[in-house]
């Protein structure tokens, strides 16, 4: 069973790592197969990863089989760390699953990770953190420690034929020194299922109701195309240190990416775009914006924008953000040369939706 991350959206050294997405997966072997997967990643506002899952599974048997399934969370670290011993995680909330039209109960526990006997909670009225957070060990014995991640576990009892699930959390995003967010997702996992692949795999990246700009490995998902189903959004190849990146500016809408017989061989990541732009002194002011950071204001000094202009260029971001057209050939053609505007006709000029970072660029 592998694990789960993230990341956070506070301004640290080294960052901050939260926890991430993962599949379901079986604790133990089984012959049940994934026939069909649809899984959605929302990035809001809220500093959350909005995960949804819709899976189809087959049973080849006779009979109904229940599975013991579920999934592991690492713990935190560079937090405002504390241990959980009822085994909830603190980054995770509203974790819900309903099999077949039914809402399934679920449990938490500390377990020991990569336990070849499957799932193991342990009784941690026997055991202490260890000097790591992510490590526990026995009570008087210092000297055996044992790496531990927060499950959530559950029954399903799998009818013969096809079996629907629907899966759905939240989680903490992360970040990475000059990232505002990171959120990673473990796809791999999906092989411990009797198929070791899923047969018909969709993911779809939301923005609902804000912007994002980010970008993605693209290495992970090179073997089928990246299509815009909803709202305003392009995309781009970017090299990043002689890596190639598929670069997003989204704007209230989905790109959708859907491969049959999919077999993921990495995780997925996807990163704020900043990342390729805040240490590049060559990039203007403005290249990268998000509706949730303030990170263009703090690397605005190195570029060559004079005072009067950055000032101009600051009080416009939210605005060319939401699709303003520019009538200023000033303004005009500075947003038009920033890769992710998205010009808008039908966009009215409001602040009702305008977040305190968006604020704090109108006060720059």
């Amino acid at each position: 069973m592998l694990a789960m991350l993230g990341l956070s959206s506070t301004l640290a050294n080294d960052g901050v790592y939260f926890t991430s997405g993962n599949q379901l997966i079986p604790l133990l072997e089984t012959d049940i197969s994934i026939r069909k997967e649809v899984l959605t990643i929302g990035l809001q506002d809220d500093g959350n990863a909005h995960v949804d899952v819709y899976y189809e599974f087959f049973n080849p048997g006779t009979s109904d089989k229940t599975v013991l399934m579920g999934f592991e969370a690492d713990p935190s670290y560079n937090d405002d760390y504390e241990f959980h011993a009822d085994g909830k995680h603190p980054s995770i909330i509203d974790f819900t699953v309903e099999m077949n039209g039914k809402k399934l109960s679920y449990q938490n526990a500390v377990c020991e990770v990569n336990n070849l006997d499957g799932l193991k909670p342990l009784d941690m009225t026997k055991y202490e953190v260890g000097e790591t957070v992510t490590t526990v060990h026995p009570k008087g014995n210092d000297t055996l420690y044992i790496d531990f991640a927060y499950v959530y576990y559950f029954e399903a009892t799998f009818k013969p034929g096809l079996n629907k699930v629907h899966h759905t959390y939240q989680y903490t995003r992360s970040m990475q020194i000059g990232t505002t967010f990171e959120v990673e997702y473990k796809l791999t996992p999906a092989a411990r299922w009797a198929n070791h692949q899923i047969d018909d795999f969709t993911l779809v990246i939301r923005a609902d109701n804000t912007a994002k700009h980010y970008i993605i490995d693209e290495e992970t998902f090179n073997m089928a195309p990246w299509m815009l189903t909803e709202g305003f959004g392009k995309q781009r190849v970017t090299d990043y240190y002689d890596s190639p990146f598929r670069e997003f500016s989204l704007r209230n809408g989905a790109f959708t990416w859907h491969k049959n017989n999919f077999t993921p061989k990495h995780e997925l990541v996807i990163t704020s775009a900043d990342r390729i732009y805040n240490f590049n002194e060559n990039a203007a002011f403005g290249s990268f914006y998000d509706r949730n950071s303030s990170f263009a204001l703090y690397y605005s000094e190195q570029n060559s924008v004079d005072d009067k202009l950055r000032t101009r260029i600051a009080h416009n971001l939210p605005y060319a953000n939401r699709g303003h057209v520019f009538k200023d050939p000033v303004l005009k053609a500075y947003f038009q040369n920033l890769w992710w505007y998205m010009p808008d006709p039908n966009y009215q000029d409001d602040q009702s939706d305008f977040t305190d970072v968006d604020r704090s660029y109108l006060s720059y």
